[in-house]
């Protein structure tokens, strides 16, 4: 169970690295490549900070919305 659940939306131009940036925090890697994000794309993740357990709901969009 989560103490909190938040919603994470990434938009900006094309190009500028809104999918590089959500698969370094999601992952704690970088990738230099990486397609073009068609629509969305949407992940999960847990964060437990200050002794409570937060849900993120990451939304990532590309750049033509």
């Amino acid at each position: 169970m989560f103490d909190a659940t938040f919603k994470l939306v990434i938009f900006g131009d094309a190009g500028c690295g809104k999918t590089t940036l959500t698969h370094r925090f999601l992952t704690s890697l970088f990738k230099s490549d990486s397609t073009m994000t068609i629509g969305v794309d949407f992940n999960v993740k847990s964060v437990d900070t200050l002794g409570r357990k937060v849900k993120l709901q990451i939304w990532d969009f590309g750049g033509e919305e």
